[in-house]
C-alpha cells in the first residue's frame, strides 16, 4: 500500500507523482481539507513552470565551424539533460522556500495567512458560525464548525486579547466530556487591539460530533476563562 504524507501536496500539484502515488493522494485529499485547500496555491505555481521549457534556457548553438554537427548534437542533449534535472530542482527548492517564508512571517508578527485565505478562513466563510463576545474581557470572535467523518472540524477567530498568553480552544460535549480543539501563544502585541489590528485565525479538530458538542471555552493554561460560546 503507497504511504501518503501531507508534504506531498506541492509533489501532486506539480505533477511529480507517479500513477500510484498520485491516486493513493487523490483518495488522501477526499478526507483532508487541509491539503485539499493548499493544492490550488501550488496549482498555480506548476502551471507557471510548466509554461517554461527548459530548451529555452540552453545557450546560444555554437559555431558550426567549431564543432561538427555529430559533436554539437551530443553537447547539446547533455546540456538539455542537466538542464532538466535543474529546472525541477529549482522548482522543488521555490516550493520548499514558499513553506519556509509562510513559516517565519507567522513567527516574525506578519499577518497569519489564515487570516486572508486557508482552511480556517474558509470554514469560517462556509461552515456554520457562532459569535463569541465576553464585555468583561473584551474578547471577542467567531467560532466555525463543520462535520467530518471523525469528529467536527472547527475554526476560530479571535479578537481582543493582549500577551503574553498562552491560550487554548475547549470542546465541550452534552456529557460533560472536554477536549482540546488547538492551543496557542499570544505576543505581546496581541490579537485585534489597537496598534495590532489582525486577528488570530485558526482551526484544528475535535472527536466530538457537532451534535453532541455543548459549548467552547477560549481559556489561558493557568485556567482563566476568556470567552464562552454556546453551541
Amino acid at each position: 500500500m503507497t504511504e501518503v504524507h501531507h508534504e506531498d501536496v506541492a509533489a501532486y500539484a506539480l505533477g511529480l507523482l507517479s500513477e500510484e502515488e498520485r491516486a493513493a493522494f487523490e483518495r488522501h485529499l477526499d478526507g483532508c481539507g487541509s491539503c485539499a485547500s493548499e493544492v490550488g496555491s501550488f496549482a498555480a505555481m506548476g502551471e507557471l513552470i510548466k509554461g517554461v521549457h527548459p530548451d529555452d534556457l540552453l545557450p546560444h548553438t555554437p559555431d558550426p565551424q567549431v564543432e561538427s554537427l555529430l559533436v554539437h548534437r551530443a553537447a547539446k542533449e547533455r546540456r538539455r539533460r542537466s538542464l532538466h534535472r535543474g529546472f525541477m530542482t529549482a522548482a522543488a527548492c521555490l516550493v520548499v522556500a514558499a513553506g519556509v517564508f509562510l513559516g517565519v512571517s507567522s513567527m516574525t508578527g506578519d499577518p497569519n495567512p489564515d487570516s486572508i485565505h486557508g482552511p480556517a478562513r474558509e470554514l469560517l466563510m462556509t461552515g456554520r458560525t457562532y459569535s463569541i463576545t465576553d464585555p468583561a474581557t473584551g474578547v471577542s470572535g467567531l467560532v466555525g464548525l463543520e462535520d467530518k467523518g471523525w469528529g467536527t472540524h472547527v475554526a476560530l477567530e479571535l479578537k481582543g486579547v493582549k500577551g503574553p498568553l498562552q491560550c487554548r480552544l475547549m470542546a465541550v460535549g452534552d456529557d460533560g466530556r472536554s477536549e482540546v480543539v488547538a492551543s496557542w501563544g499570544v505576543p505581546e502585541k496581541g490579537y485585534g487591539v489597537p496598534g495590532s489590528p489582525d486577528p488570530l485565525v485558526l482551526h484544528g479538530g475535535t472527536s466530538l460530533p457537532q451534535s453532541e458538542l455543548n459549548h467552547f471555552t477560549v481559556q489561558t493554561f493557568d485556567g482563566r476563562t476568556l470567552a464562552t460560546v454556546a453551541v
